[in-house]
């Protein structure tokens, strides 16, 4: 049989071991979990945000673990030079890239007739400028390697639309697109990409998208949100399965939500 001449086997999960990660929007929230999780995974982690403190802070937390293999990098990935440099300052100091968590991007509401043109230029250069930054400038040593894997953190908001919530939505369904595209682009190159879309998380998200503290209480109380941990582990879900096994999409959601804010 066919299957018989393919002499498969089963494998069990990859290492991820010796690995050299690259994660941006890595200052807070599912950013710095996911970041956390690889290091203690024994993967080479490179952090990337334009909060130096919040950098410097992680990095401590990781040297208490006795985890070292760390690199902070304060950038801003609406830059092309600043995302050109970070990936040349972790070939220069690692020699390869193997990880690529394209994490950084904010919220944004607001009704379209009342849209902040300011604000939603900089939601724009950030979900989707500077995602197709990153890939841009971190896909080149993947490539070259014929190996690597790429994990996109969207949103949600990419399959549901809200009132209020169409300008991140439009962004998170670029992101989606990107990151569909980018798949059928690396396929027989050796390069895995996988889109995570979470539900409501505990994080900074909503108070910097502009949702009302209270509202932010009521909802959070009736859904009780993801834990930051929680997307974590799915990343390394879809990091650690053997080569020939891909996750093009995970969808994460709290056991009671039901849909997005209102």
């Amino acid at each position: 049989m066919i299957l018989d001449e393919l002499e498969l086997s089963w494998k069990g999960k990859e290492s991820l071991a010796g690995k050299v990660a690259l994660v941006t929007g890595a200052s807070s929230g599912i950013g710095a979990s996911i970041a956390r999780k690889l290091a203690k995974r024994g993967a080479y982690v490179a952090v990337l945000a334009r909060r130096q403190e919040r950098l410097d802070e992680l990095i401590r937390d990781l040297h208490q673990e006795e985890l070292y293999e760390v690199m902070a990098i304060p950038a801003d990935i609406q830059k092309a030079e600043d995302v050109q440099q970070a990936v040349h300052a972790i070939l220069e100091h690692w020699g390869r890239l193997d990880i690529i968590v394209a994490n950084a991007g904010f919220g944004y509401r607001s009704p379209l007739a009342e849209v902040d043109l300011e604000r939603w230029e900089e939601l724009y250069k950030t979900n989707v400028h500077g995602l197709v930054l990153t890939l841009k400038y971190g896909l080149q040593p993947m490539r070259e390697q014929a190996k690597g894997d790429v994990v996109i953190v969207s949103s949600i908001a990419a399959k549901e639309v809200v009132a209020g919530g169409g300008l991140y939505s439009a962004t998170k369904y670029g992101v989606s697109a990107i990151a569909s595209a980018l798949r059928l682009e690396t396929s027989t190159q050796g390069i895995r990409v996988t889109a995570i879309h979470p539900g409501a998380v505990a994080t900074e998200f909503s108070q910097v998208a502009g949702y009302p503290e209270q509202e932010i209480r009521a909802f959070a109380s009736s859904v009780l949100p993801l834990h930051p941990d929680d997307v974590a582990e799915a990343a390394l879900y879809a990091l650690e399965q053997p080569e020939h096994v891909n996750i093009p999409e995970l969808t994460i959601m709290p056991s009671r939500q039901v849909q997005r804010f209102k």
